[in-house]
This record gives structure tokens, C-alpha cells and sequence, in this order.
């Protein structure tokens, strides 16, 4: 890989199959690196498999793409850089993708600070609606509790007064508590009205995620190396894909008896691969009639590695 010195951007360049052909010098002075890298390398991996779908779904779409993520930078520091890249064609013959690189983490900054400010507001504002929510509920309960005795007290007064007659003294202080009770009534049945009030709405969230690229992709690794085994299942983890590893031929027939993958890595030799063609029944997956369709050369680049089985997988 080599370093263009005359680019003061951090710049990059990488061919059909997705491997890094040029980086700028300010790229390998931010990264750190001194030595042949692939892109990819040093990205967050928080933000991998959202890079790695990016990248995929660009090259095979040979469309332009922005993308934000973190990225190492020499020092250790994980620091947010912008992204944009488009399709490279010479003499209308597409030939890879060229792009460069901006750190935003000052910009990222102020954004979190500014929506730390903003979530502030919101609990704030929360707060103090569960605040007149409970007000408005307690003010509902004692109204709700003077509006039986008024009732009771105004009925009472009333038959009472009957009974020992309108002209008399207790007639008529009975007949001033049933009036003044009726009124009570009337001034809590116009409180309660006012009090019970509908509930704001509460705001609907949405979930709009997009499925990993290699969501439901069953890929079987057979490779004696275990390092090489782990490696790819784990590059494949995060892209989302329903990974299986074994180190043989023989562990891998085993395997194929109750789960049948979509796509097989296939570490050394032609074994596995004599094998599967010897499985041309109907009942098998398009990947196992058709034997060997792509070649990886150790080793394998992680973008290069998601490229080709998302592309065997469609």
C-alpha cells in the first residue's frame, strides 16, 4: 500500500474486489500505521458492521457514499471522522473507489453536548408534567371526596327541615345549611369538570434499524487453523451472519446432517470441496451443486471476506 505524499487529505483508494491500493501520507500520520494495512482497519468496533454494510452495499451498487465513524488514531484515541466516497471508472470500465477522510470530533462534540442539553430539557419537562399529573390526580381525589358529604349533607338538611317546619329557627338555619351544601356541590361538580382533563399524548417511538447485511446468511468455516477459524467468525459475527466452525472435513459432513449452510469457507485443500460435489441431490442448497465459486488469498482482507459471501448468499 502505498502513501501518495502530495495529498494533504486523508485519501484512499481501493480497487474492484474492495482491497486498499493507495492511502495519502496525512492518513498513515492520523492511523499511525507504517506498515500494509486494509480498509477497515482501526475502525470502532461499535461502528464495524455499520461500516462494513456501507461499504458492501457501495461497491456492489457502485453508487457514492458519506458515512460517519470512529476511527484509532496513532495516539489510541478513538476520534470521529466524515467519510465520502465515489466509484472510480477509466474509459467507462469501473476500477474501484476513491474517498477521503475529515475529523469531526469537535463537530461531534458540540452535537453531544448540545443534545445533553436537550435530554435535560426534555427530563425537566417530564418532570414537571408528572409533577402537575399527580397534582391534577390528587386535586381529583379531594374534590371526588367533598362531593359525597355536600350530597349527603344538602339530602339531610333538606328532609330535616321538612320535619320540623320552614318558619322556625331551626327550620331555617337547616334551610341555609341545605342551600349553602347545594352550592358547595355545584362549585365541586364545576371543579371536577374543569380537573378532569385528557392526558397529553405521549410521543411514539419508532424502531427504523436496518437488518445486519449478512442477517440470516448461515456460512460453515471448515479450516484446521484455529486462529483462522475464529477470525472469520468473528468478522462474520458482526456482519450479522449465522456462523459455524469446524476443523475438518469429517466435522463438517457431520454438521451438514442438521443445519444447512448458505455459503462454506473452505481453509485448505479441495477436500471439502470433493465432498460437497459428491452432495448433488435436490435437497441441497444452490452453493453445494454449484462446488467452488470464489477464491480468498490468505490473508483474507475483512471487507473482501463480507463482500464475497454476501455476494454468494444473494
Amino acid at each position: 500500500m502505498n502513501a501518495d505524499e502530495s495529498l494533504p487529505l486523508m485519501t484512499w483508494r481501493a480497487r474492484p474486489d474492495m482491497s486498499c491500493e493507495r492511502v495519502s501520507q496525512a492518513w498513515l500520520d492520523f492511523t499511525g500505521l507504517t506498515h500494509e494495512g486494509a480498509l477497515g482497519e482501526g475502525v470502532h468496533p461499535e461502528d464495524l458492521a455499520r461500516w462494513l454494510d456501507t461499504y458492501v452495499r457501495a461497491f456492489d451498487e457502485r453508487q457514492p457514499f458519506e458515512i460517519e465513524y470512529r476511527l484509532r488514531r496513532h495516539d489510541g484515541e478513538y476520534r470521529w471522522v466524515l467519510e465520502r466516497a465515489a466509484p472510480l471508472y477509466e474509459n467507462d470500465l469501473f476500477v474501484g473507489y476513491g474517498g477521503a477522510c475529515m475529523d469531526i470530533e469537535e463537530q461531534k462534540r458540540r452535537q453531544h453536548d448540545l443534545a445533553r442539553a436537550l435530554e435535560r430539557e426534555r427530563q425537566l419537562r417530564a418532570a414537571a408534567e408528572e409533577t402537575s399529573r399527580l397534582r391534577q390526580g390528587l386535586t381529583l381525589s379531594v374534590l371526588q371526596g367533598l362531593q359525597s358529604p355536600a350530597q349527603a349533607i344538602a339530602t339531610w338538611a333538606g328532609q330535616l327541615r321538612a320535619q320540623v317546619g320552614e318558619s322556625s329557627e331551626a327550620g331555617q338555619a337547616l334551610s341555609a345549611i341545605e342551600r349553602n351544601a347545594r352550592e358547595q356541590g355545584r362549585v365541586i361538580a364545576t371543579l371536577l369538570d374543569l380537573a378532569q382533563t385528557a392526558a397529553p399524548e405521549r410521543p411514539v417511538r419508532r424502531n427504523g434499524e436496518a437488518a445486519p447485511l449478512l442477517s440470516g446468511v448461515r456460512v460453515l468455516v471448515v479450516d484446521p487453523d484455529r486462529g483462522a477459524r475464529d477470525t472469520l467468525q468473528c468478522v462474520l459475527g458482526v456482519a450479522g451472519a449465522d456462523v459455524r466452525a469446524v476443523a475438518s472435513t469429517f466435522e463438517a459432513l457431520g454438521t451438514l446432517g442438521a443445519w444447512q449452510p448458505d455459503v462454506v469457507l473452505a481453509g485448505e485443500g479441495d477436500s471439502i470441496i470433493r465432498a460437497l460435489r459428491s452432495l448433488r441431490t435436490e435437497g441441497r442448497s444452490a452453493a453445494f451443486r454449484r462446488g467452488c465459486d470464489a477464491q480468498l488469498s490468505k490473508p483474507v482482507e475483512p471487507v473482501a471476506l463480507v463482500a464475497t459471501v454476501a455476494r454468494l448468499a444473494a
